[in-house]
């Protein structure tokens, strides 16, 4: 695995913004935010299901807090990027494999990830992306 790869992408997708008070007021995304997640998801791809070492670099660096839910929750007028951010997620959240290792560090890897999740709005924002589509379906 290109450890190095992963660290420039991940680094890449932007920034948490803070008031005076240390208090998340935004998210600035590079102008290579969406490539980068992209690549990220590309990269959670190819991970090996044994090892999962790609899922586990990330969930150490805390991207997911760091990065996709502030991405969800304050870049929501970009509707591709917070689309491919939960794609990230639906990666990073998928089941673990019986045969897979350290499957126990694993299981708290998710449970990190999704009380992260739940703590924020990004379901909230999820659910009002799937509105417009659902509103529309025939019945």
């Amino acid at each position: 695995m290109d450890m190095e790869g992963l660290s420039v992408i991940c680094a890449g997708l932007g920034s948490i913004d803070e008031d005076d008070g240390g208090n998340r007021i935004g998210y600035a995304k590079t102008d290579y935010c969406l490539d980068n997640l992209k690549d990220l998801l590309r990269f959670l791809r190819r991970d090996d299901p044994q090892s999962r070492s790609v899922f586990k670099q990330v969930c150490k660096w805390n991207t997911v807090s760091k990065d996709l839910i502030p991405i969800i929750e304050h870049c929501q007028d970009d509707r591709n990027l917070v689309l491919n951010a939960v794609k990230v997620l639906v990666f990073l959240t998928m089941p673990i494999e019986a045969s897979s290792n350290d499957i126990s560090q694993q299981i708290e890897y998710l449970w990190g990830l999704k009380s992260s999740i739940t703590r924020s709005n990004t379901i909230a924002v999820v659910m009002s992306l799937l509105e417009s589509p659902l509103e529309n379906l025939e019945w």
